[in-house]
């Protein structure tokens, strides 16, 4: 069943019809009612009642007594008929918070409709494959550091760090003895399965990507860092296996970023829909976006000259 739908799904005039839909169902619930329709009933019907008696049951552990539910029912009459007063005296025509606001909720409409439809298996992996860097795991390096202090040392920094190095290289693995070879530093000497960004953020972006070409087993240097002069051993460079789509953690992550990518290009189309329903007006002004002034995306931009001078 749910592979018939996203074939449907897929096909230009369902979508426009989805769209179609959302356009009316929007006017449906935001536009301005018909004068008949326009009573003064406040209608709390049964479903509301059950809604606020679930919530709070949900928050409490308990249903509402008669008196804390008819407080509930008196608080959303009160803000229907102050909210239907407002919307007479038009106080909502030019508040940028509700605009935003029912345009969000708008969108989030069209989002809903987006999120029922699910991709086969064959259009997730393609889909996965092409994104497959989105959900691969980063390198982890296992290394220790000796550090040379430039402030203390001088001109003579990398000549010191120099002659530890040869001393280390021939020594082999590192030892407690060799591993006071250097100079105090404020971070530790031994890093044990580090990211790549955790490297960075403690040795800066130069040091770890110089410590990412080194190879495991032997000591290196001299590698910079914005303190000064390290030598490295790089005890193991670990590099996670690809991943696949299978695996019980990357198959949700994938799903949830397919159905944000598909949510976001269904509602660029129910808004280039909404869009080709409108003469878009701008008037003629330096600040405008040169977009605006000179180009239309399925609707007719027209210029109107501005009269008079500015002040």
């Amino acid at each position: 069943m749910s592979h018939v739908l996203v074939r449907l799904f897929k096909e230009p005039l369902i979508q426009f019809l989805l769209i179609g839909a959302c356009i009316y169902g929007a006017y449906d619930l935001f536009g301005a009612p018909p004068e008949e329709d326009a009573d003064l009933t406040v209608l709390v019907g049964a479903n509301r009642i059950n809604g606020y008696v679930a919530q709070w049951q949900s928050r409490w552990n308990r249903p509402p007594t008669r008196a804390e539910l008819d407080g509930v029912i008196n608080q959303y009459v009160r803000e229907e008929i102050l909210y239907r007063q407002a919307v007479a005296l038009g106080l909502n025509e030019d508040d940028p918070i509700t605009r935003r606001r029912m345009a969000q909720k708008l969108e989030f409409m069209t989002s809903d409709l987006a999120r029922v439809i699910e991709p086969t298996d064959a259009e997730l992996e393609a889909w996965f494959q092409e994104n497959i860097e989105e959900f691969s795991s980063p390198d982890l390096l296992t290394f220790t550091q000796i550090f040379f202090d430039p402030d203390a040392r001088d001109e003579t920094t990398l000549d010191d760090a120099a002659a530890v190095l040869a001393q280390l290289q021939q020594a082999g693995v590192p030892d407690p003895k060799t591993l006071q070879a250097g100079d105090q530093f404020m971070l530790q000497s031994y890093f044990q399965s580090a990211t790549e960004l955790e490297i960075r953020k403690q040795l800066g972006s130069g040091f770890a990507t110089s410590l990412m070409e080194l190879a495991p087993g032997e000591w290196h240097g001299p590698v910079l860092s914005g303190f000064g002069v390290h030598l490295v051993y790089v005890y193991d460079h670990s590099q996670a296996p690809p991943p696949v789509l299978s695996d019980e953690v990357v198959r949700p992550r994938a799903l949830e970023a397919w159905q944000a990518e598909q949510t976001q290009a269904f509602n660029e189309k129910f808004y280039d829909a909404l869009k080709s329903r409108y003469d878009i007006v701008v008037e003629d002004n330096d600040l405008a976006p040169e977009s605006l002034q000179r180009t239309g995306q399925g609707a007719a931009v027209k210029e109107s000259p501005v009269t008079g001078s500015a002040s």
